[in-house]
């Protein structure tokens, strides 16, 4: 009996995490696209065959398997739709592994029947615990009548029942406590990735994803492509910080991405470089409206107002660079040189300009 728990346990393990891995970067909720759904439960109702093939033997004459525990996490994670696929999934294959029979149509009702009910289940506003404990009733109770059809020995109904309940009790249990395991995992991954990608200050790409994006871009240059990078720095922010504080200087930083976020298509590539130092990185612009672009972030930061923390307003500019291949920069790998440059000219002749490298 151990080592068929063990082999149960083992089954579960891996398959749920062999799916978290597929779908460590998606969402996977009742809301998710169809397949994203259907894979799940499609995996689900996978790992309910394997549980049933792998049945456990308890005690002579008893022998019982943890399939209903598929249809569970179907619902848990994907809601009801999934629930009844991974339900049809367990019970077609029911009726066809150990034949048609009068114990194979009850098993398949009653999957379908579980489907049903933990796929309503997953629909109340409760909280998720006890969403899982009255999912986990309803994979306790609708076998145990199906045993009751199907066993005319009381004593063998006795103890079947008594064996299902507390090894199926222990299963869902272990099997609760791993998925939250899974979910804690997969938030502190994504927590660390968006981390590595994100500048805290501003919510924007930071320079190791600006480094990514460019590099991408790169990689799928062709003859037609024409890209764009704005370089941007803040004029005199040191003074800025020496006068109120690195916090109204944080707040800056903060209020200006935002500015850069609206005042950029969505396609745009916008980061914060470092210290005071953003940038825009274009793909899609034409030739004759990059310098507007640029005068419209200049313009929109010039007429803004920023509040301190106190709420006192300040005025700032900036000074832009800007480089354009392949018209103001012939090798592609030189554009972060030239826009820096024409930024280093920007400042150099006055701040609150744009130039535009040559």
């Amino acid at each position: 009996m151990l080592n068929d728990l063990f082999l149960n346990g083992a089954i579960v393990i891996a398959t749920i995490s062999l799916g978290n891995q597929i779908l460590i970067n998606k969402e996977v909720n009742p809301y998710s696209p169809f397949k994203i759904k259907l894979f799940f439960s499609s995996m689900s109702g996978i790992l309910g065959i394997l549980l049933m093939i792998n049945s456990v033997y308890i005690m002579p004459g008893v022998i019982l398997d943890y399939r209903n525990i598929a249809i569970l996490l179907s619902a848990t994670y994907c809601g009801f739709i999934s629930a009844i696929i991974t339900a049809l999934f367990i019970g077609i294959f029911r009726l066809f592994y150990t034949g048609l029979t009068y114990s194979s149509y009850i098993g398949a009702f009653v999957a379908l029947i579980i489907g049903i009910t933990c796929g309503l289940v997953i629909k109340l506003d409760i909280k998720n615990q006890l969403k899982w404990i009255y999912m986990s009733l309803c994979i306790l109770l609708f076998p145990s009548l199906a045993f009751v059809l199907l066993i005319s020995n009381p004593l063998l109904l006795v103890r079947t029942i008594a064996a299902y309940w507390i090894s199926m009790s222990v299963v869902s249990l272990l099997v609760y406590y791993y998925v939250e395991y899974i979910n804690l995992s997969k938030f502190t991954y994504r927590k660390y990735k968006y981390e590595s990608s994100t500048d805290p200050r501003t919510g924007l790409n930071n320079v190791r994803q600006f480094d990514n994006e460019l590099n991408k871009i790169i990689k799928e240059l062709t003859d037609h492509s024409m890209i764009s990078l704005l370089f941007i720095d803040i004029d005199h922010f040191k003074k800025v910080n020496d006068l109120y504080g690195h916090h109204n200087g944080d707040k800056v930083l903060e209020d200006l991405g935002r500015i850069l976020l609206s005042t950029s298509k969505i396609s745009d590539i916008i980061s914060r470089n470092g210290g005071e130092e953003f940038s825009v990185l274009m793909t899609d612009c034409p030739l004759d409206k990059i310098y507007k672009v640029a005068e419209r972030i200049r313009i929109a930061v010039q007429e803004h107002k920023f509040y301190l923390l106190n709420g006192m307003p300040i005025n700032i500019t900036i000074s832009i660079g800007v480089a354009i291949y392949p018209y103001t920069v012939k090798d592609i790998h030189e554009i972060v040189q030239k826009a820096d440059s024409a930024l280093y000219e920007a400042k150099r002749t006055g701040r609150n300009k744009v130039v535009i490298a040559k």
